[in-house]
């Protein structure tokens, strides 16, 4: 007898990318099935960065200050050349869209922490051991058959289905779905071990020596991470050799007190799919992009994946939007997946080369560029990206449109009325938000307005500028948001993933409402 499972939302994979869906669909009250083969979430450290975007995602997931608790929240990274001078060196602290830019963080701890979120909604179900042998669609369902490690047939249907389940992605094969990109040539050890005589040691440190291109990075409860690149011709079993790793690690601790918690070998990747969506199939994740560790941005651009599809899922499933806004999910995400894997080859090319004179070329200018200020800071500056989209649901031409439509907004400290002070999404619902910066949209906007923010759900709050009176609305108390608007009208219709959707004045709000009500409604 098989036995029939009904969801909402189907999600193959139960690594941090198919939980963090599971527990946005949770808030958003969206009735989800997660399916995973193995017995549990990975005892393996293999992502180590979670950058602020991610974080903010947390946050929208209620789970900020558990996971928070557990990672080194911002630090300093450098890189030395061959000499060990120091060609570079970035802080990558705050944030002004939350907290750290980026923090370190053991992928099974976060991993415990996500599943544990998902026991929250009684409308999300984990199951482990249950291995999705076929994936299929009909015009109306998304269907997953398979078998449990007892051998117990089932089929789970819902209405769409997300694979989430990596980069030999069972639903991205079911829909043929093309990768295109290259493997990068060169295989690289990675170890992750305990180091006491290192807690105290570098957060993050390249070693861009040509002999042998390095890095290392410090995590919570002195765990490391170790990365060295291995030259055309030398063998994996040699590098996989505890010996071999001994001798690796001699010129910076001692091995014999090092503990030893994985060690492999492997290619990294700059892959990109060619569709993200096949019908009521979609892939995210690692099962739609893998790019280099170089930006830390691999495991990042899964969770945007979560948060970008999964409030489009929700209004869908609900019925409170058409089902075409789901083909904004590729156009929002594939191209920013494409521009991250850009980065990520730029830091490449200043760690990796192994020619001297490519290497001796590159300590030139880079020693150049970190004389000056200016130029310094544009080289920093160039290694991350402002979250913005070119393309999507969002208004980019008529009524509501500007330059920063489809631009995530900034999360500064705010204070409410009772005094307490958080940062601005502490404050928010996960719906659509009107925000007035520095205007009232209650007393400011016109009744038919209103009834379309109502239509929208968007709840309408005042952002107040400082020294103003409490109960006009939430207090801008450091002036950010203020900044970030500048000139642009006061009105900002959030989507419940803090991208701008539309920006416009209060004589042009009915027109920009119904200009992104038309891409979003019937």
């Amino acid at each position: 007898m098989v036995r029939q499972l009904e969801a909402d939302i189907i999600i193959k994979g139960a690594g941090p990318v198919g939980l963090s869906m599971a527990n946005l669909l949770g808030v958003y009250g969206v009735r989800t099935l997660v399916i995973e083969q193995n017995p549990g979430t990975v005892d393996e450290p293999r992502a180590i960065g979670l950058d602020v975007e991610s974080g903010r995602a947390l946050q929208s997931m209620g789970l900020e200050e558990i996971t928070s608790a557990e990672m080194m929240q911002g630090f300093k990274l450098d890189y030395l050349n061959a000499k060990g001078r120091t060609l570079m060196d970035i802080e990558v602290g705050a944030s002004p869209y939350g907290g750290a830019q980026m923090s370190s963080f053991i992928q099974p701890i976060l991993e415990r922490q996500l599943l544990d979120g998902t026991e929250r909604f009684d409308n999300v179900t984990v199951l482990f051991n249950h291995q999705v042998e076929e994936v299929s669609q009909t015009d109306t369902l998304a269907i997953a058959r398979g078998t449990t490690t007892d051998g117990e047939a089932f089929e789970a249907r819902a209405p769409y289905l997300v694979g989430c389940g990596g980069g030999h992605s069972l639903v991205r094969r079911t829909s043929n779905i093309s990768m295109e990109g290259f493997s990068n040539p060169e295989a690289w050890l990675v170890i992750d071990t305990i180091d006491p005589l290192l807690d105290d040691w570098v957060d993050c440190r390249f070693f861009c020596d040509p002999k042998r291109p390095a890095m290392t990075m410090k995590k919570l409860h002195k765990h490391r991470r170790w990365e060295w690149m291995l030259h055309e011709g030398e063998r994996e079993e040699e590098f996989l050799d505890q010996n071999r790793i001994d001798e690796l690690l001699a010129p910076h601790t001692d091995p014999t007190q090092v503990t030893m918690l994985r060690k492999c070998v492997y290619n990294f990747n700059s892959i990109v799919a060619e569709q993200y969506r096949n019908g009521r199939l979609f892939i995210a994740g690692d099962a739609a992009h893998m790019m280099p560790p170089f930006a830390g941005q691999g495991m990042n651009s899964g969770i945007r994946d979560a948060m970008n599809l999964s409030w489009k899922l929700a209004a869908v499933v609900k019925g409170d939007a058409e089902p075409r806004i789901l083909d904004s999910y590729q156009a929002e995400r594939r191209d920013h997946v494409v521009k991250l894997t850009k980065v990520a080859n730029r830091l490449g090319s200043i760690i990796m080369p192994t020619s001297k004179l490519r290497a001796w070329v590159r300590d030139i200018v880079l020693t150049t560029l970190n004389r000056f200020e200016v130029t310094r800071e544009a080289l920093r500056n160039s290694f991350f990206v402002i979250p913005r989209l070119e393309e999507g649901l969002f208004v980019w031409e008529g009524p509501g449109a500007s330059k920063r439509s489809g631009e995530m907004i900034v999360q500064p400290m705010v204070e409410a009325a009772d005094g307490e002070q958080a940062r601005l999404d502490e404050f928010l619902p996960e719906s659509f938000v009107l925000l007035g910066i520095g205007a009232a949209p209650e007393k400011d906007l016109d009744s038919t307005a209103k009834a379309l923010c109502a239509d929208l759900g968007a709840q309408l709050i005042t952002i107040a500028p400082q020294g103003t009176n409490p109960a006009l609305g939430l207090i801008d108390v450091t002036g950010e948001l203020a900044a970030w608007k500048g000139t642009l009208p006061p009105f900002i219709l959030l989507r419940p993933d803090r991208f701008a959707a539309a920006i416009f004045g209060a004589a042009d709000a009915t027109a920009a409402l119904r200009n992104f009500i038309s891409q979003y409604k019937a």
